[in-house]
């Protein structure tokens, strides 16, 4: 007997160069454990992988036990606690605003997320737009998918994605950045009203695979004068994810529409789990996979198969990357004889800022290796070149526009 996988799902993360980024997880909800079991499939995590296996009855037999309209969804967790200080990703409501991949088609341009036939489930990078305002930390793409990361606060109208002052330049790659994160709802959600109002209509629209656009009604309703008899002004409104007969809508994501002009994307789930977790991956094997590239069984629910002998399973190798976290490197030394601090690679420059404090111009993206190309200049002797300058021991914000989160390291020199 032996197993085959469908399907996988791998985890990388840039702040790790030398060893597996065991800092998350891949767990199936429970429901999916159900589907899976059913199936004959089997579900395993190893290091930062997770793998969907199907049995084989024969050396050429795989055993599925399902039907092709289906969707497997798993939490992503947080298993390490370094996550948060090594990642460039903070999310602004933890408990509302959740991380959403799937192999579906974009939900910003309804487009596949595909870079040089890797299969992202996260969202691509938002393409750079010289008239926007960027901060430190922000992720941007080029026109031909370069992630680029920004290096200082840019204000609109003034960003130059060549200027290496402002962006460093990386691969063509995708990384997870807030445009793929989604407002999360159970069956009810206040949201705040852009504009405040006495009369509020309020539409619920449903994601259509066809058009790929939100334009499947569910529902619609009105606040007026009858459910605000004293015409107060109105900051926020209840939103209700039931049908006009009390019955939840379906698990998915949603357009609601307020008073035609405001929009909130949101993504209705009824069940809690009670587990928390950052994110959440559905893959499809229905209407919402079009990409054939993106499903692991074909629409007769039969394998895709390697050619030409078309005899094993071809997998589906899906991914998920994060980009790590940047800081300024600040080195305090403890006597004056240390002079400066160079960087033999070129790569980091330092400032002298007296009191003998170093500290790098631009920020540096962190890595588990410790940086070996930092010369140190001490007076009576010759420069200390190569050294192993330990990663950051302290963490501090720097109060000014940027806001740069500083590394501070402590040199007995």
């Amino acid at each position: 007997m032996r197993y085959t996988p469908v399907f996988t799902i791998e985890l990388e993360h840039d702040y790790f160069s030398v060893s597996t980024p065991e800092v998350l997880r891949i767990v199936p909800t429970s429901a999916t454990q159900k589907v899976l079991r059913g199936a004959g499939l089997i579900a395993k995590f190893f290091q930062n992988k997770l793998y969907i296996l199907v049995k084989h009855l024969e050396d050429t037999t795989p055993l599925l036990k399902l039907d092709n309209d289906f969707v497997l969804q798993f939490f992503l967790e947080v298993s390490g606690f370094e996550f948060s200080s090594i990642t460039n990703y903070v999310s602004s409501d933890p408990y509302n605003i959740k991380l959403y991949f799937s192999n579906a088609n974009s939900i910003v341009d309804s487009n596949d997320k595909s870079i040089d036939d890797i299969l992202y489930l996260n969202e691509k990078l938002p393409l750079f737009d010289s008239t926007k305002a960027y901060k430190y930390n922000d992720l941007a793409r080029s026109g031909s998918d370069i992630a680029h990361e920004c290096l200082q606060k840019i204000d609109a109208n003034t960003g130059d994605l060549t200027d290496r002052s402002q962006f460093r330049e990386l691969e063509k790659i995708s990384y997870v950045s807030p445009t793929t994160s989604l407002l999360f709802t159970g069956p009810e959600k206040v949201v705040a009203l852009t504009t405040p109002a006495a009369e509020v209509e309020i539409s619920y629209l449903k994601y259509n695979p066809a058009t790929k656009i939100f334009d499947i009604q569910v529902k619609e309703t009105e606040i007026g004068p009858e459910e605000n008899p004293t015409g107060a002004m109105m900051d926020n409104v209840l939103l209700n994810f039931y049908t006009e007969d009390n019955i939840p809508f379906a698990e998915g994501m949603y357009k609601v529409v307020l008073n035609t002009t405001q929009e909130e994307l949101l993504y209705f789930r009824l069940e809690n789990d009670w587990v928390p977790y950052i994110g959440l991956i559905n893959i499809h094997n229905d209407a919402l996979a079009t990409e054939e590239k993106y499903r692991f069984l074909k629409e007769d629910g039969s394998f895709f198969t390697i050619l030409p002998e078309n005899k094993e399973i071809e997998t589906r190798n899906y991914k998920i990357r994060f980009s790590p976290s940047q800081y300024l490197l600040k080195y305090v030394c403890k006597t004056n004889k240390v002079t400066d601090i160079t960087d033999t690679d070129g790569t980091i420059e330092f400032d002298n800022l007296g009191g003998n404090i170093f500290r790098s111009k631009l920020p540096v993206r962190m890595n588990e290796k410790a940086i070996d190309t930092i010369s140190v200049t001490y007076t009576g002797s010759d420069a200390l070149l190569k050294t192993k300058v330990p990663g950051h021991r302290d963490l501090s914000i720097l109060d000014d526009d940027n806001k740069y989160i500083v590394s501070e390291t402590f040199l007995n020199l």
